[in-house]
């Protein structure tokens, strides 16, 4: 399906009102602190959260089961219901006794159970719409079958129970467990199967629709206290088929820090929107129970006389397709879709499913994996490779063209890159991982063979474009491995300021990575703004972290206290004297692209006053002349035989100064741009500044 603008749309507009989920569930991670029916964050203790209003059959529910908490009585009292009937409580119960080898959370199984039950319940309510297949009745009512499936006379074939859509949604069962090569024979329940390896590409998402199901089942039945063998597949392929269809169009649900907290399925409004690696639009969260839908719906479906044919294998639910129940869904986080450019009436919208800051063979690989499709889109059909994707996958900074490296040593350097980024977020060593990182960026591998076998050659290094995405990847990780450094140090007992000063030198490092990697985003960003909201992100980071470190009381150790105290409200309550703009950034007569040049302006005026001085204490980053500026890579397999010839700036009050007013600049750029994607005023956005401000104060 695809969705369409039916007027013109210029860009930061909403294209839809807040739309509720038809289902949404927090990860089991999030149980304990978020509301598990508005998505909002519980208050902190010692306020008692409201547990779910246990229904007259409570016998049924397990024991020692964990208990979904929401903010308030109505919270409860709308999804408590869906929690019990679904059988949830029943599943997390069975996950906690003897959770699947591939499962690290039970939210996708959970959301499946809940569909499960909303779609018996709404088809309860209409059986005429069934049509003469007597399946779908079996399947959502639990009418026993007789005789083994292919035997059963009342099923006649594949179509009964290989559904393509429920309300709407694609369930890609067919090639997510049968593969395509198999689909005219995919009704061979037992022997059929693809192989994993060959035609699946991911053995643990087969194994969870494998194995998934049959935790679902069981739970049910312990709802029903029925007994139903599990083993056997036509006991459990309705619960298959809703799992599919959560695995291709759930989506993860993020809150206001951008951490992911559970995930939930949207209906036609938002689900049949596209992907592109070039979107024109993105999507948000609201949470809570009261929302502004005065927004109009301004997107529709290209194709929507055609989905409202009902067959046997197209399962879509009567009335309102866009909104397929009788009753309003009061709860759940809703999301918004957003422009990100200026889209044209007729024009299609589309979104992101991946991250767009890989290069298109592993956009390409993360798609098929999850949804089963290849993308078509302008950027990854491109010919040549369009610069982004082309920097993206770039081994040599001066001249890419020209290394000639064997394969297996990519491959051995990229892993190399990947085992440190896996230690540390896995063991936590901020000191090893930072040190293995930062070798291999200005090291790289040495390559050992020769041109030819007999001539003596100088040794080949193997090092990656500073563009690499591996080597922002590394940048990401290097930003937070030095600050967890620094945290550990100031734990440690420290009677002559040693480690306090050490300390200081690693928050200056991590800065100066977070600037770098906002930097070179916005590199790419002038030639890909599809990839804005990535871009803000990093910008606002980068700002965090400048005032973050300019307000350290850590200067102490190095510098006398000022004498006059520095309030840094007082840097945004002036027109800066670069760009000339008062903090609030809502001059009417500007236009956004002029806006955005005169803060560009001005982040690249202030960054030599203090970049020498936060790159001083990295190997690395004592190699990148400016992290704003790229012209210099022209030259950088020269410049990078050697260390930098800057001198470091003081560490004094005016290099404070200068760092207060880049976090600044930073800031309002990062705002600038999350205005763009998420349609608050600047000053909702820009709220985080003045936060750091009245902290500092």
């Amino acid at each position: 399906m695809e969705m369409r603008a039916i007027e013109d749309i210029a860009i930061g507009q909403d294209l839809t009102p807040p739309l509720p989920p038809l289902s949404a569930v927090l990860h089991d991670s999030a149980l304990s602190s978020y509301c598990s029916a508005c998505f909002s964050a519980l208050p902190p203790q010692p306020f008692p959260p409201f547990t779910p209003a246990v229904p007259q059959n409570s016998c049924h529910v397990p024991s020692n089961t964990p208990t979904p908490l929401y903010c308030s009585a109505r919270c409860s009292s709308l999804d408590s219901p869906l929690h019990f009937s679904s059988a949830e409580a029943h599943l997390l119960s069975l996950f906690g006794q003897s959770p699947l080898s591939t499962w690290n959370d039970s939210s996708d199984l959970r959301l499946s159970l809940r569909l499960f039950s909303i779609f018996q319940k709404h088809y309860s309510r209409s059986p005429g719409f069934l049509g003469s297949s007597n399946s779908y009745q079996r399947l959502f009512f639990g009418e026993k079958i007789d005789c083994p499936l292919l035997e059963n006379e009342n099923i006649r074939g594949p179509d009964d129970y290989a559904l393509e859509r429920i309300a709407g949604l694609m369930t890609n069962r067919e090639k997510l467990v049968f593969g395509e090569e198999n689909k005219n024979n995919q009704f061979k329940f037992s022997d059929q199967r693809v192989n994993t390896d060959e035609n699946s590409g991911n053995c643990d998402d087969l194994e969870r629709i494998r194995e998934g199901p049959k935790m679902m089942a069981k739970a049910r039945t312990m709802y029903i206290n029925e007994n139903v063998n599990v083993e056997n597949q036509e006991e459990f392929v309705l619960e298959e088929m809703i799992l599919c269809m959560v695995q291709t169009n759930a989506v993860e649900v993020q809150d206001k820090s951008g951490c992911s907290i559970g995930i939930a399925v949207y209906g036609t409004k938002f689900s049949w929107i596209n992907h592109s690696c070039s979107p024109n639009a993105c999507y948000w969260f609201l949470v809570g129970l009261e929302h502004d839908e005065q927004t109009p719906l301004r997107i529709t479906s290209a194709a929507k006389s055609d989905c409202c044919d009902v067959n046997r294998n197209r399962l879509i639910m009567d009335g309102d397709l866009e909104y397929p129940f009788s009753e309003r869904n009061d709860f759940g986080p809703r999301v918004v879709v957003h422009s990100i450019k200026a889209v044209n009436k007729g024009e299609e919208v589309t979104i992101a499913y991946t991250d767009l800051l890989q290069p298109k063979e592993m956009r390409q690989a993360e798609l098929w994996s999850k949804y089963r499709f290849c993308c078509g889109c302008n950027r990854c059909g491109a010919v040549p490779t369009g610069y982004v994707d082309y920097t993206l996958n770039a081994l040599s900074a001066a001249n890419p063209d020209t290394v000639k490296s064997p394969d297996n040593k990519i491959d051995e350097l990229m892993q190399r890159f990947n085992a440190a980024i896996t230690d540390y977020l896995s063991f936590g060593d901020p000191k090893s991982c930072r040190k293995k990182l930062e070798d291999l960026l200005s090291h790289g591998l040495l390559c050992n063979e020769s041109l030819e076998s007999n001539e003596a050659t100088s040794p080949q290094k193997l090092k990656l474009h500073p563009f690499h995405h591996l080597s922002l990847n590394a940048y990401t990780t290097l930003a937070s491995a030095y600050k967890v450094e620094a945290s550990d140090l100031l734990g440690l007992n420290d009677e002559n300021g040693r480690h306090k000063l050490e300390a200081l030198n690693f928050y200056r490092t991590s800065a100066a990575y977070s600037l770098l990697l906002a930097g070179i985003s916005n590199h790419l960003f002038m030639f890909e703004s599809g990839i804005v909201a990535s871009v803000a992100n990093f910008w606002i980071n980068a700002g965090e972290s400048m005032l973050n470190l300019a307000k350290s009381s850590l200067w102490d150790t190095v510098l006398k206290p000022w004498q006059d105290p520095l309030h840094f409200s007082s840097f945004l309550a002036h027109k800066c004297s670069i760009c000339g703009l008062a903090h609030t950034l809502e001059d009417q007569n500007m236009q956004l692209d002029e806006i955005k040049s005169q803060l560009l302006s001005c982040i690249a005026n202030i960054t030599p006053k203090v970049w020498s001085t936060l790159a001083s204490e990295s190997s690395f980053l004592r190699l990148i002349r400016s992290p704003i500026e790229f012209s210099w890579l022209a030259s950088l397999e020269t410049s990078m035989k050697g260390s930098s010839q800057w001198e470091d700036e003081k560490c004094d009050d005016k290099f404070r100064i200068n760092l207060i007013l880049l976090g600044v600049h930073c800031l309002r750029y990062g705002a600038l741009l999350s205005s763009i994607c998420y349609g608050f005023s600047v000053e909702m956005n820009y709220c985080r500044t003045f936060e750091f401000s009245k902290e500092a104060d």
